[in-house]
């Protein structure tokens, strides 16, 4: 149950995390942030914060094949996190939030082969739960119908780099699982950052033009960097955790469910239509996950 909590927690920072993306990125904004520069900011600002941990970490088991590890799974999360702030800064998160939970039927294939872990019955039940509520959980919002989101895969690019994330997270998740396992949460964070900080200095020397570095270390892109550093670092280490207590699958789906926090955030901060709806569908959505997770021990 204690993995269900943190996996919840990871939800709620998550959303704030989103809401963050897409306000210092906003296009609207002539003081926006590049998302080259803000990606590789927060990892960079996450790897120096982490470096006082090196000493109180066990690293003697390491081999060649968690190497490996490491750096596919730093790889995929370099990649993911340039696809996923593309999508929120230049597409309605309406369309977007919902083709995040197609991490979930592809994380039932890739979290079986990498793991060989397997959700029972009433696992799998649950799991579809949030599937089900997270992508229709906007679906007032949606200009269309129930499939406007997976028609936007054909219109729009951005559906498509939202895509592209999704497939991409369900390879990393488990691939962290292997990780955390061997060098606990805090140094899969500060191992990760770090090598992921080292790609996107690769990516900044070819995207040079299209990226402004020096705009990232002024004063309030510090700042701004800093608290989505410390945000982000946060719910990657309770995430970690959550993996040390239950199944890849179901911490992954309630973190899809950031959704339902979401909900009320958006309606307090940029007062949006259909709350009570969005309530209610929310609501009946976590009321099922926490029943289901008492009653079977999920």
């Amino acid at each position: 149950m204690i993995g269900i909590v943190l996996a919840l927690a990871v939800a709620f920072l998550k959303s704030l995390g989103e809401l963050a993306w897409k306000s210092y990125t906003d296009i609207q904004k002539v003081d926006s942030l590049d998302e080259y520069s803000l990606a590789w900011g927060t990892r960079l600002f996450s790897f120096i914060v982490l470096i006082p941990f090196v000493f109180f970490i066990d690293f003697s088991g390491l081999d060649l094949k968690f190497l490996a590890i490491l750096l596919w799974s730093s790889l995929i999360n370099a990649i993911t996190t340039i696809t996923a702030l593309k999508a929120v800064k230049y597409w309605d998160l309406s369309l977007v939030s919902p083709l995040t939970a197609l991490t979930i039927p592809f994380l039932f294939i890739t979290w079986f082969i990498i793991t060989w872990e397997l959700a029972n019955m009433y696992g799998a039940l649950w799991v579809a739960i949030i599937f089900i509520g997270t992508y229709f959980l906007n679906i007032q919002e949606i200009r269309g119908w129930f499939f406007a989101p997976i028609r936007a895969l054909y219109e729009n690019l951005w559906a498509r780099y939202m895509l592209v994330t999704a497939v991409l997270w369900s390879v990393s998740a488990p691939l962290d699982k292997l990780w955390v396992l061997q060098v606990g949460a805090i140094g899969w964070m500060l191992l990760t950052n770090a090598v992921i900080s080292i790609v996107f200095v690769g990516i900044m020397l070819v995207l040079w033009k299209s990226m402004n570095p020096r705009f990232m270390f002024q004063s309030k892109n510090l700042k701004k960097i800093g608290a989505l550093s410390i945000l982000g670092g946060l719910w990657s280490f309770l995430q970690m955790l959550a993996l040390k207590f239950t199944l890849v699958i179901y911490v992954i789906a309630l973190k899809r469910a950031s959704g339902i926090f979401s909900v009320f955030l958006w309606y307090f901060i940029y007062k949006e239509k259909n709350i009570l709806a969005k309530f209610i569908a929310a609501s009946i959505m976590l009321a099922w996950v926490l029943i289901i997770s008492i009653l079977w021990n999920i």
